[in-house]
């Protein structure tokens, strides 16, 4: 029935022929949306925004040199699609379920449904590392190994029924070894981390992987399995640089851990788009792990190590000076709040004078929200001393925010909106803030800005609070 209704609505949108092939064409339709386009990059480059329809089905062509993995975004989610110069290719996606219901039709069908399929095998992985990570290294080692055989079969018997450009397969290889390098990697940090005796077991050859690494890959940039395995290298050698018997080297969000990977990537990395990607991400990671003004202008002595465009530099003044706000012994009394009559207050208006816990929220996180509530209401039978108050970050969207809000069973007198007066091309500065949690005493002084619902530490440190 899925593929029934692509071709359908191939019909609909009018998909082109084989005459018409000297653009590359892509077209679909977006069930659920989140908004009304959906934007293709390549490589962190924009191509085009393309917006939806009426019925949100989406058509667009341009001119392709090469064959090439781009990005399509339809926020907060996020997929790959590969495609050939004159190709012409269809997508249907529910984002209700948006990895599992991606599919696709036309030209490189087969070539994008085993990319997603690939992925969606490569997320099940988290599961088998955390089924299995207790085990002895050589078990590991053999259930890894007899995975990854599985899935180069899987890949010969699909070669056998479809040609394949050495351009893909390459690709398609490579999602699989890279996938197996990461599971090592991630394997490898929960022993550390939990298990730090087990370690001694690892036999002498286990990275022996890393040496046959291409830490600048130009076609794999836009890869998964590629990238977070750069991603989980970079953590695990920012702890092997620490001193491990100091738990604080397995804190990945703490101000040096972020620094030793800003240099790693300084180090390692001479493609610009890869380069540019983990600096961006660590960089304003690092801005918002700041606790003091002298962590955030230390930041700055590393921001110097990176060729920056002026834009960027200006993105990274414009994001410390938010967080200038929220530093260890700021005041937020006079933090500017929504209501869900659309009111607007300052924080001392709208809660008791006691502690206070604050925690963060975008309203396209839908079950992230879920879970935050069910963790508020246990600490909250806990923790009666303190107020708990939710704050929405899709300040310049209320409806979006009260909308949500709709669909909960919850209070909403412990329910705001940040009211902002940012430009509208800024808000999405306020993503770096999302999911977080900052205690202020009952003067509403912020005494922690580094703390999220789920750390492991939060009751710790609510109990350390009271008994100060």
């Amino acid at each position: 029935m899925k593929y029934l209704s692509l071709s359908v609505l191939c019909f609909i949108i009018g998909c082109s022929t084989e005459k018409q092939r000297e653009l590359t064409f892509i077209g679909g339709r977006i069930v659920n949306p989140n908004s009304n386009h959906i934007i293709l990059e390549h490589n962190d480059q924009l191509i085009d925004t393309i917006f939806l329809d009426a019925n949100n089905n989406f058509k667009y062509e341009f001119l392709q040199e090469k064959e090439s993995v781009f990005t399509f975004r339809h926020y907060p989610e996020i997929q790959t699609i590969y495609l050939k110069p004159g190709d012409s290719t269809l997508l249907r996606v529910n984002t209700l379920e948006f990895d599992e219901s991606l599919s696709f039709v036309g030209s490189s069908s087969k070539e994008n449904n085993f990319l997603i399929n690939t992925f969606l095998l490569n997320e099940q992985d988290n599961d088998l590392i955390l089924s299995y990570y207790k085990i002895k290294p050589e078990e590991f080692i053999n259930k890894t190994d007899s995975v990854v055989k599985k899935r180069y079969e899987d890949l010969e018997k699909l070669k056998s029924e479809q040609r394949f450009s050495s351009f893909f397969e390459n690709i398609a290889k490579s999602s699989i070894e890279y996938e197996h390098y990461d599971m090592k990697e991630r394997y490898a940090f929960l022993i550390k981390k939990y298990l730090p005796k087990k370690f001694d077991e690892f036999p002498a050859d286990f990275f022996e992987y890393r040496k046959q690494v291409n830490f600048n890959h130009p076609d794999l940039v836009s890869n998964f399995s590629y990238m977070r395995f750069l991603d989980n290298y970079l953590r695990n050698k920012s702890i092997e640089l620490c001193e491990v018997e100091n738990r604080d080297c397995f804190d990945l969000n703490n101000h040096e851990n972020l620094k030793r990977r800003l240099n790693l990537v300084h180090e390692l990395f001479d493609h610009e788009y890869i380069k540019h990607n983990f600096f961006n991400r660590f960089i304003r990671r690092e801005i918002i792990a700041s606790q003091t003004q002298e962590q955030l202008d230390e930041t700055w002595s590393i921001v110097k190590k990176f060729n920056l465009s002026e834009e960027d530099q200006e993105q990274l003044n414009l994001l410390s000076s938010i967080q200038s706000n929220y530093l260890i012994g700021s005041s937020l009394k006079n933090l500017k709040l929504r209501t869900s009559s659309f009111d607007t207050i300052r924080l001392e208006q709208a809660i008791k004078p006691k502690p206070t816990l604050i925690y963060t929220w975008s309203a396209l996180s839908f079950e992230a929200k879920k879970l935050n509530l069910k963790k508020i209401d246990e600490l909250k039978e806990k923790y009666p001393e303190f107020n708990f108050i939710s704050i929405n970050l899709d300040f310049q969207n209320p409806v979006l925010w009260t909308t949500s809000l709709s669909r909960f069973h919850h209070d909403y007198f412990t329910e705001f909106q940040l009211v902002s007066e940012m430009p509208i091309n800024t808000h999405g500065f306020f993503r770096n803030y999302l999911n977080k949690a900052y205690l202020l005493d009952e003067n509403l002084i912020l005494t922690n800005n580094s703390l999220s619902l789920f750390n492991p530490k939060i009751e710790s440190t609510l109990l350390e609070f009271l008994n100060q």
